[in-house]
């Protein structure tokens, strides 16, 4: 079975958030055993746009195929709106995700949370 198999097609969409279990943090032992990271994948001109805040840097570069980059992960489709600025932005992944998205639920800090946030409103 290839890796572009596993995916639902129900799943389709130009845009998805990422959610892995990578994360190096001091605090990772306090977040979700198995949500503990995220970032964007969005198409764009062909190729997929990767965009995630790790903990020093942030990363930002194209694949040329999604299943390139999902491997193990929890995939959850999104539909773009217009970002909006927000008063208050954590400096963490969950933080650029939601301004990116337009996201402006100020309480949403880890990635758990998020992924409950974005499975309730489905």
């Amino acid at each position: 079975m290839s890796s572009n198999e596993h995916i639902n097609r129900s799943l389709v969409s130009d845009a998805y958030i990422v959610f892995t279990n990578d994360s190096g943090h001091w605090w990772s032992p306090l977040l979700h055993p198995f949500i503990k990271h995220c970032y964007l994948m969005m198409a764009d001109r062909g190729r997929w746009l990767i965009y995630g805040k790790s903990m020093h840097y942030v990363d930002l570069f194209t694949i040329d195929r999604q299943m390139d980059k999902i491997d193990e992960v929890i995939i959850v489709k999104i539909d773009r709106k217009t970002a909006r600025q927000s008063l208050f932005m954590l400096n963490t992944c969950v933080g650029h995700v939601k301004q990116i998205l337009g996201i402006n639920r100020p309480f949403i800090w880890t990635p758990y949370q998020l992924y409950k946030y974005l499975e309730k409103t489905k």
